[in-house]
């Protein structure tokens, strides 16, 4: 294999400025224990300025997985979404990125329907995918990333 490459990549890495180390001081990470539901994970986790939703599901106050299908499972799932990044003092337009796992790919149209009317046009990135089985036998799940 050759290596003729190698002389101006070393020639541009020592060029660049050093970066200052990182740093084991974790202070300006932030968990949040609002809304936590009693599995192992935070709702959010904050850590400089960006915030990390986890998965949501369209779970009712109650615990409960709402019924009805794609449809209303989406909304309550963006709704809870809604209400940790209320809690946060965010809004949707501080959402830079979204993660969709759908537990049926061909319910994507149906989904989106819900999801788009959550945001006044300027939408997140996004990636959205099947899988093969969710959490509490849900139709979707929806993480997101946010910016303070």
């Amino acid at each position: 294999m050759r290596l003729a490459f190698l002389p101006a990549l070393l020639f541009a890495l020592s060029a660049c400025e050093t970066l200052p180390a990182a740093s084991s001081d974790d202070s300006d990470i932030r968990y949040v224990t609002d809304g936590a539901t009693g599995y192992p994970f935070s709702p959010a986790v904050e850590a400089d300025s960006w915030v990390f939703l986890s998965g949501a599901l369209g779970i009712t106050p109650e615990g409960k997985l709402i019924e009805g299908g794609i449809e209303p499972e989406t909304r309550q799932t963006m709704d809870n979404i809604q209400a940790t990044l209320e809690a946060e003092g965010l809004g949707w337009d501080r959402v830079v990125k979204c993660s969709v796992f759908l537990a049926d790919i061909a319910e994507w149209p149906a989904f989106n329907e819900v999801y788009k009317t959550y945001f006044d046009g300027n939408f997140p990135a996004r990636s959205a995918l099947g899988a093969s089985g969710l959490a509490l036998e849900a139709r979707v799940e929806i993480e997101c990333i946010a910016r303070r």
